[in-house]
């Protein structure tokens, strides 16, 4: 008679062979026979954290560096329900996770047992796709469809664009007995990726070679060597301008890198500013700015570039979109040398000329949020990974140059409730200094992050406490009213001293612009870990110094 787990001994062979190399799992009863065969099969790859919410951004942060799946395992109930946000974050940034939620037998649901919750296509919308193990799977053909279903799951969360895939597997009691072996495997089939034959359409590339003005706009992409060198090739073209944020991780040839500082409203109306074609791929810009210029671009025929099957229309004026990867497309389409149009050298000598009156604002402003991320950018080591939290932290991020540092950021959905836990992952997957640089709100909301037995040393934080959401302040509209400082700002009394002490941290406090190298260079130094520096600003991090920066940028580029 077949062992009533003897499928998940299956599933998580399978998965092994499969290349998985991490598992993170919520502690709890329910799931107790999962647990136990991929710690049996897992060891040392598996994670145990408590919290959910922070387990399934940890596991998100992993796949980020490894660009594999990582399996996510909890009990029935709301833990399901706490691996929500991340799901969502995965679906919409592109990143690669299985999702395995324990569940009670369907009879019990709604029946006033507990943890019991209806968990069938748990996540909705925001999955690739969601599968359901039946209650009882007591027969070899049944064993033999989870396996192929646990394969499918493997090959959708990663083929096109990535994401995350659900699998609810019901689960009868008793649920300590001692696992079964393994049967022997039907070897797995390599999974082949879609051969990408770099077909461009004719229609595309007449455009393509009429065209004398050319925007290439590079969304959020993780690294990715291929990618940077057709950037460079395509860079060559007389007529292309490349756009590229931190996100972008794109360093080289690219005309403009911070949108934010070099596009300023009086564009729209500089007609040798504007192009005929508009080229983009990848994931999320940072920039409003950018968005909000190139929706302005009617006259331009946009094309989404990306190996896959979706409709991706940012800036409401898609053309058409291609499928192929944006590397296969770069390095096929022909190249116009030589000296750079004056398309080019309008957006290259503005580029220049943004960056040099930034500077001179710069140098004698006071201490403030601008001050201290100008600060953070110049005094990071050049080559460390960077993991920006949202709202003001990856914006004041992206104003200045990051160098060769690799940069990530949760824009999938942009929130803020995973940013350190995604940081903890991405640094437990590299021997690098990683460096996590957060709002107070921000790391507030995801301290339980650092409630992780496994919390990597190389991975360093920096608190931008302005005492509440600043980024309000910097929006027409929000201060203006007396639900301002409760409802929008958010102020709070948490002492970030204390949270560090609660978990084991060292705490480094900084709240002049004198202390402001020194600090940040003492948590850049060697051999320091499971530290956290405050850097406390004035109250709202002073916006009215940042609204000052982009209004003197902006009056030179009116002249």
């Amino acid at each position: 008679m077949l062992h009533k787990h003897q499928y998940i001994v299956q599933i998580v062979d399978i998965l092994f062979t499969l290349g998985v190399e991490d598992v993170v799992i919520s502690p709890g009863s329910r799931n107790a026979p999962l647990t136990n065969a991929f710690y049996a099969k897992f060891g040392l790859k598996c994670t145990s954290i408590v919290d959910e919410r922070s387990a399934a951004y940890y596991a998100l942060g992993k796949s980020l560096q490894t660009q594999k799946p990582s399996i996510l395992v909890c009990t029935s109930g709301t833990a399901a329900l706490n691996y929500a946000p991340a799901v969502a974050e995965a679906y919409f940034q592109g990143v690669p996770l299985l999702v395995l939620t324990a569940d009670r037998p369907p009879e019990l649901i709604s029946q006033q047992d507990n943890q019991t919750i209806y968990q069938t296509n748990l996540y909705g919308k925001n999955i690739k796709k969601s599968f359901e193990f039946p209650a009882d799977v007591l027969t070899n053909s049944a064993i033999k469809k989870c396996e192929e279903i646990i394969r499918e799951a493997y090959e959708i969360s990663t083929k096109g664009f990535n994401g995350p895939v659900h699998i609810n597997i019901p689960l009868r009691e008793p649920l300590y007995d001692e696992l079964p072996k393994a049967n022997q495997l039907i070897p797995t089939p390599e999974i082949q990726k879609k051969e990408n034959k770099h077909t461009v359409p004719n229609e595309f590339l007449e455009s393509w070679n009429n065209a004398n003005s050319i925007y290439i706009i590079c969304g959020q992409s993780s690294p990715n060597n291929e990618l940077k060198e057709a950037i460079e090739r395509i860079a060559k073209d007389h007529r292309v301008v490349v756009f590229t944020e931190a996100i972008s991780n794109i360093q080289k040839g690219v005309t403009i890198c911070s949108p934010d500082v070099s596009i300023n409203v009086s564009d729209k109306n500089i007609s040798n500013s504007g192009p005929t074609m508009v080229v983009y791929f990848g994931g999320h810009v940072v920039s409003k700015k950018l968005k909000n210029f190139l929706q302005e671009q009617t006259h331009a025929e946009f094309y989404f570039v990306e190996d896959s099957e979706r409709i991706i229309d940012t800036y409401r004026l898609l053309k058409n979109t291609l499928r192929i990867s944006p590397s296969g497309l770069l390095n096929v389409l022909p190249i116009k040398e030589g000296k750079a149009n004056s398309f080019k050298k309008y957006w290259k000598n503005k580029n220049v000329n943004c960056l040099k009156k930034s500077l001179e604002y710069l140098e004698h402003i006071p201490f403030s949020d601008l001050k201290v991320y100008e600060k953070i950018s110049e005094l990071l080591p050049k080559d460390a990974i960077v993991i920006a939290g949202n709202s003001s932290a990856v914006r004041y991020l992206h104003y200045f140059g990051q160098k060769n540092r690799i940069f990530y950021a949760n824009r999938g959905t942009s929130g803020i409730d995973g940013c350190l836990s995604s940081a903890a992952g991405i640094a437990s997957k590299t021997n690098r200094e990683v460096y996590a640089i957060l709002g107070d709100l921000s790391f507030i909301y995801d301290s339980n992050a650092l409630w992780n037995r496994d919390f990597p040393k190389n991975l360093k934080i920096i608190v931008v406490n302005n005492k509440g959401g600043g980024i309000f302040k910097l929006i027409q509209g929000p201060s203006d009213h007396a639900s301002y400082n409760d409802f929008f700002k958010a102020h709070h009394p948490v002492k970030m001293n204390k949270i560090a002490e609660a978990f084991g941290f060292k705490h480094i406090y900084c709240n002049t612009k004198e202390q402001l190298n020194q600090s940040i260079q003492q948590i850049t130094g060697k051999n320091v870990d499971r530290v956290i520096l405050e850097i406390e600003t004035p109250d709202d991090g002073d916006t009215e110094t940042t609204k000052d920066f982009f209004n003197y940028i902006k009056s030179e580029n009116g002249k």
